[in-house]
């Protein structure tokens, strides 16, 4: 792009998001010079012959024109503070991707939320691609946004944006955003659970009435908002997701029938059963979203009927990994926090839990209401011990330690019941403690089942 070509670049954090930055602004700026806290990673960069220098050195930092920071990069890292101290410009994956794209007259559809923001974005980007609407995916999600093709022709861009990214983030304009919900979580990244808001806010930044903005109202941070967004001189049409009444001006749950009542016209779109197969009303929720999205860009009834019951669950989001007559069993690895433990519940009967892993700031007495289906837990990780001392007193409870452990323990309490029973892995904590991240937390299990089970079937 133009805007760089005759600036150096300095690339703070060499993740995925850092690499494609490097590949990007190679092809579009004069110079770049790279950093990242990392020895190791340095260190393989090097090797690559990318100019590394310590950008928390002031004479290396100001030899840059502008600052690109990886999402992830703490908003009170020292080369951060040091830019802003002397003034060079700082930017972000989905700033400079949105100048780009918006040049070519693309539209953007951006999703945030605490949960939920991978599904809705999955959920959209399919009904778009079946129904042969030039469309990408990426972002949070998938492919790093820098790393997207930008063609000629209009094309919609589907991104789901975390709140790292749009701390970050100062321009970028979405046609349409999402907010799916907002509850405390990540909190000691972004430093209260204020800014954790004001972050996730900047999706709503910059929209105009062109725009539109779609917020889930029955939560209580998402009406905050609306009410806050609401009140703006300049601000986008707004459209109000809600499971618990029924709303003017928006797609709603009625009984069973999901209902359009954009523009007041009350028309049955279908039953829920015959539009997924997802389970849990939060999944309810993602499809209100994606058909408010769909209708406004133009798709027909017709069009969501046939294409959106061909999306299936992403992976490690209540994914069925294995179901006979007696038992099925659940990977729920993406449940990071315990407001997804409780959506998890909330969809079995007869459960086993396996959860545990690195605790955030949430109380046990959350999940109160929806003790009752359990019928034993098994628990992983440095919270393993807090889990059994709070629940001992309403089911059986141990401390397995970790996954291979937990997973043979439940399969022998499974055993032990008459009824059909669900073996569920929601582990309601982050995975930091044993794992890379959820999706290797989520692999591991898949394949301790999967060999459990071809070893069973031998």
């Amino acid at each position: 792009m133009d805007n760089y070509k005759n600036k150096i670049i300095g690339v703070l954090g060499l993740g995925v998001s850092g690499q494609s930055a490097i590949k990007y602004f190679s092809e579009n700026s004069k110079k770049i010079i790279a950093w990242d806290d990392a020895i190791e990673i340095r260190k393989t960069f090097k090797k690559k012959k990318v100019n590394i220098k310590n950008l928390s050195v002031s004479k290396n930092l100001q030899l840059i024109d502008l600052l690109f920071v990886s999402p992830g990069i703490k908003p009170k890292h020292s080369v951060l503070l040091l830019a802003k101290k002397l003034k060079i410009n700082i930017t972000s994956d989905l700033d400079v991707f949105w100048e780009e794209a918006l040049n070519r007259k693309n539209k953007f559809i951006v999703v945030t939320g605490s949960n939920g923001k991978s599904t809705v974005t999955s959920m959209i980007h399919h009904l778009l691609r079946l129904t042969d609407k030039k469309v990408f995916i990426g972002g949070n999600i998938g492919i790093p946004i820098l790393s997207l093709k930008i063609p000629n022709n209009s094309s919609y861009y589907v991104i789901e944006a975390s709140s790292y990214q749009l701390e970050l983030m100062n321009k970028l304009k979405p046609d349409i955003s999402i907010l799916t919900n907002i509850i405390p979580d990540h909190i000691e990244w972004h430093g209260s659970m204020k800014k954790y808001i004001s972050a996730k806010e900047k999706i709503f930044l910059n929209q105009n009435n062109n725009d539109l903005a779609i917020i889930n109202v029955d939560n209580l941070e998402g009406f905050n908002l609306y009410k806050k967004i609401n009140k703006r001189k300049i601000k986008p049409i707004i459209i109000k997701i809600s499971l618990r009444k029924k709303l003017n001006n928006t797609i709603y749950l009625s009984k069973e029938n999901i209902i359009d009542n954009l523009d007041n016209k009350n028309i049955i779109i279908g039953k829920v059963e015959d539009l997924t197969s997802l389970k849990g009303l939060h999944n309810i929720e993602n499809i209100l979203f994606t058909i408010a999205v769909s209708m406004h860009i133009g798709l027909t009834h017709n069009e969501i009927r046939y294409n959106l019951p061909k999306f299936k669950s992403l992976p490690n989001r209540l994914e069925t990994v294995y179901e006979d007559t007696e038992i099925e069993i659940i990977n729920d690895s993406k449940a990071t926090n315990l407001e997804s433990c409780k959506v998890a519940l909330s969809c079995f009967d007869d459960i086993i839990w396996i959860a545990g892993g690195r605790r955030k700031k949430e109380e046990f007495t959350y999940l109160n209401n929806n003790i009752n289906n359990i019928k034993a837990g098994f628990f992983i990780g440095e919270s393993a011990e807090q889990f059994v001392n709070y629940f001992k007193d309403y089911f059986y409870c141990k401390n397995s330690i970790n996954i291979k452990d937990a997973v043979s323990d439940s399969l022998k309490f499974s055993q032990t019941l008459k009824n059909y029973n669900t073996v569920l892995f929601s582990p309601g904590c982050s995975s930091f403690d044993q794992f890379k991240n959820f999706e290797d937390r989520g692999k591991i299990f898949k394949k301790i089942i999967n060999n459990l089970m071809l070893r069973e079937s031998l």
